[in-house]
């Protein structure tokens, strides 16, 4: 740290420094952070030693939890910041660092990144076992000096072993290819190390097992294939056998390579992916007699060629990454909003992906033209939409018409003529509204006028889209304080940064980043707000404590007076004596006019009668003061820790956020419930030859092969946008939509979950992972772009799911095909 900087500076200008390929940099849990920032900050309580154990998962091997998010659930600080916090604060166990390396990731364009996650190792020689979390960019090589260094092997002729599945390795030979390659399915990525036998030979344990991928390796550089072959634009899978394919039992289990902010496209490719029948259509070649060519809306067949391609290659059981950048070039040219690198939503680039490879592969060649109508009044709802499902046919019809088109009915009423319209159109995926987060937690602190009393720290529960005197009335409830004595307010760096209005919106208070204090006061008197500072070595003001109101009565107040009231108000920590208080230049502080923003202003307090001037010049009142101690003085006479200290209510202990948890069929009812349409959004009546705000009600009435349901996380408004972050429960097995549906010709159907897109962080950005169950093994996967993980089924229920994909129970058994690739007729 450089002479005469301070530690939060130094802290911050360090963690803002360039990321440098290869450094490392530690990780620090966000709680300690905090702790530690408003000890800096405002002179809070020390923050202990370095303590990260909320965000391990393994703490002997530095494994980090799933879904930890930087800046929310930690941080992360270079080198030099990490040992001069560890030096001075010290670590609460010898396991507490954690160390990541800043790697390259990106095809085109290559961009740096700490490597939060890394990659779990499973080091095996005999019978010993050792886990570390290594760098996705180490190399086999590194993995070597790793292992010799570990097992005390360095002198001896040895080599190493992935461990792909039970019984299934692949001997690793090219020193140079990275450990991101060697990602599969799976907690860790088991590396055995082998050594000759007595007899100066290798053991047939390994290698025999291994003989299985000789059919994979001819065309390779190393046993999973080079990047270059796995990456090459001209692709060589097209010609690829069934047979082919289902050799390698870990065919799909297969990662993407994040090309710049390519998560989203990855994620929803991972869930198309592990549609059996979507992905068995294109891997055994079915699609390239259906490509339509010569259809205007198409691409000519190239979005179809690309996405075949590209299944073949995560199937084909040759490598445990793939890179789409063929793909990724052909979706640009195809859909311009997907060219570049900015992340984009992985709900959209499915939508169009599903409509691009139908138009890719309509088999009608010459569609007619058709003029939607309104179902004749008295015809059967069973006629109307049988007509209407048979005029779509006549001009869609597709792979994907067969296993994702649907249709439902939209019924319109006028509200003055009551004239119905009924009209019967194709679903692709149901967008579903998510019912609004009712409540929120708030933390609140109430100070109070009786200059004794310590301010006390409440929990209370506030709507979230009320007003401010919502919250006031709560906080009124749990502290007996009348709501008409509150003043709200925002405190930043010891100053007040803002007062509320209890007519405010509640949503326009800014979470997370002031904290909320009431001030207890006398109505209808004027308010001035006071703080203390001092100036150190600087001429700029530093605020210190908490800080205070002062209510003038309207008549006039002397000086000697008011310096007397406003040291009554500091009494429980400022202790004066009589003789300090008689005048202004015995004061251990100054008196000085700030403004909103603390910056001190030139204007005189006092008149010629010493009389204490409460409005400026302008006329305006003295809204806020400082006190700009002495430092020698503010040390003598200021009781810091006093100033600072908190009485917790019980409501802080006992207040807990009620369950915030809603069904998936509660979000498919509010799809399907009656609403009325809103002013911008009104419908022609062509009785009454007018525009109406009529009501509107949909209902199912054809269910497709692959439903895909799209959770509505993200709300726009003119004024404000949010991500709804409630727990949606979905289930798993047997999702029936029976009471959604109008029709009962498919009351029968069910639905098993295969895949969900989830989205992590806030709006315009944030990250995207899929959980998809596979049919390579039967069983449930994580993926994060190039990393693949097998995980649980319950896994999937977070508030992070985003897009479901569900299969109907009849069509997910692949008539009885273990692997999914049996042949089966989807048309």
């Amino acid at each position: 740290m450089k002479s005469g900087q301070s530690e939060e500076t130094f802290v911050n200008d360090s963690r803002n420094t360039n990321l440098s390929l290869g450094d490392v940099w530690y990780v620090i849990s966000q709680k300690w952070f905090d702790r530690w920032n408003r000890h800096v900050k405002y002179d809070g309580d020390h923050p202990g030693p370095i303590d990260n154990h909320d965000i391990l998962l393994n703490a002997e091997i530095s494994e980090v939890r799933d879904e930890m998010l930087e800046n929310i659930d930690f941080v992360f600080v270079p080198l030099e910041c990490w040992s001069y916090l560890v030096k001075k604060y010290g670590t609460s166990s010898e396991n507490t660092a954690i160390k990541r390396q800043v790697i390259e990731f990106g095809e085109f364009s290559k961009q740096l990144k700490i490597d939060l996650s890394g990659v779990k190792v499973e080091m095996v020689f005999g019978e010993i076992k050792i886990k570390r979390i290594l760098s996705k960019s180490d190399t086999v090589e590194h993995l070597k000096g790793l292992m010799d260094e570990v097992f005390h092997v360095k002198d001896t002729e040895r080599r190493l072993w992935l461990k792909k599945l039970p019984n299934n390795y692949v001997l690793l030979k090219n020193d140079l290819d990275k450990l991101e390659n060697f990602t599969l399915s799976g907690d860790n990525l088991v590396i055995i190390l082998e050594t000759k036998q007595s007899d100066g030979t290798w053991s047939e344990k390994y290698s025999s097992a291994a003989k299985v991928q000789t059919n994979f390796e001819r065309n390779s550089s190393s046993a999973f294939g080079s990047h270059k072959s796995m990456e090459t634009d001209t692709i060589s899978t097209r010609s690829m056998t069934q047979a082919n394919l289902t050799r390698s039992i870990s065919g799909g289990l297969v990662g993407l390579n994040n090309l710049g902010n390519t998560c989203f496209m990855a994620s929803a490719l991972q869930c198309l992916s592990n549609i059996p029948a979507l992905t068995q259509f294109f891997i055994s070649d079915a699609y390239e007699s259906e490509i339509n060519e010569k259809n205007p809306i198409g691409n000519r067949g190239d979005l179809a060629r690309a996405y075949g391609d590209l299944m073949k290659q995560m199937w084909c059981g040759n490598s445990s990454t793939v890179a789409p950048r063929h793909f990724k070039s052909v979706l640009g040219r195809c859909a311009p909003q997907f060219s570049g690198y900015l992340q984009q939503d992985s709900q959209e680039l499915m939508a169009f992906l599903l409509d691009g490879l139908h138009e890719d592969l309509n088999r009608i060649t010459n569609k007619p033209y058709i003029n939607q109508e309104d179902a004749p009044e008295n015809t059967a709802d069973s006629v109307a939409a049988q007509r209407a499902w048979d005029n779509h046919k006549k001009r869609n019809d597709s792979i994907i018409t067969d296993l994702f088109h649907g249709q439902y009915r939209s019924r319109l009423e006028c509200p003055d003529c009551m004239k119905v319209s009924k009209i019967f159109d194709p679903l692709m995926y149901m967008s579903v509204s998510l019912p609004r987060k009712e409540e929120k937690i708030r933390e609140i602190d109430i100070i109070w006028l009786d200059p004794e009393r310590r301010r006390t720290r409440y929990k209370i529960i506030t709507p979230r889209e009320g007003q401010v005197i919502d919250l006031l009335y709560a906080a009124e409830k749990v502290s007996g304080l009348s709501a008409d004595r509150m003043m709200l307010c925002e405190l930043s760096q010891a100053i007040i940064e803002s007062t509320i209005s209890p007519t405010q919106k509640l949503r326009d208070i800014r979470d997370g980043r002031y904290s909320l204090c009431i001030f207890e006061r006398e109505p209808q008197l004027p308010v001035i707000k006071v703080y203390n500072a001092y100036k150190g070595y600087t001429s700029y003001l530093k605020y210190f404590g908490n800080p205070l109101i002062m209510q003038i009565p309207k008549r006039e107040m002397s000086f000697n007076e008011f310096v007397i009231s406003l040291t009554t108000k500091m009494s429980r920590y400022v202790h004066l004596t009589e003789e300090a208080v008689q005048s202004e230049d015995s004061l251990p502080f100054k008196i000085k006019a700030v403004n909103q923003f603390g910056v001190e202003q030139s204007h005189d307090l006092c008149d010629e009668d010493d009389n204490l001037s409460v409005h400026m010049s302008s006329g305006k009142p003295v809204a806020y003061i400082a006190l700009v101690w002495d430092m020698d003085a503010k040390d003598e006479y200021f009781k810091l820790d006093e100033c600072n200290a908190v009485d917790y209510h019980d409501s802080y202990r006992t207040t807990k956020a009620r369950k915030n948890e809603v069904l998936l069929e509660d979000c498919i009812e509010m799809y399907c419930k009656q609403e009325t349409l809103n002013e911008d959004n009104m419908w022609y009546c062509p009785n009454c030859k007018d525009f109406k705000q009529a009501s509107k009600k949909l209902d199912l009435w054809k269910l497709p092969k692959v439903l895909v349901i799209h959770l509505k996380r993200f709300c726009y408004s003119r004024h404000w946008r949010d991500k709804i972050e409630t727990m949606v429960k979905f289930p798993l097995h047997d999702l029936s939509l029976k009471k959604f549906m109008l029709s009962t010709d498919q009351n029968d159907i069910k639905y098993d979950l295969r895949g969900v897109v989830n989205h992590y962080g806030g709006l315009g950005g944030g990250h995207y992972t899929a959980y998809c169950h596979s049919v390579a093994d039967d069983k449930w996967h994580v993926y994060d772009d190039s990393h693949v993980a097998s995980c649980t089924a319950e896994k999937c229920n977070s508030p992070s799911a985003y897009v479901l994909f569900y299969t109907q129970q009849e069509g997910s058994r692949l008539n009885g095909s273990s692997n999914g690739f049996e042949p089966m007729d989807v048309n």
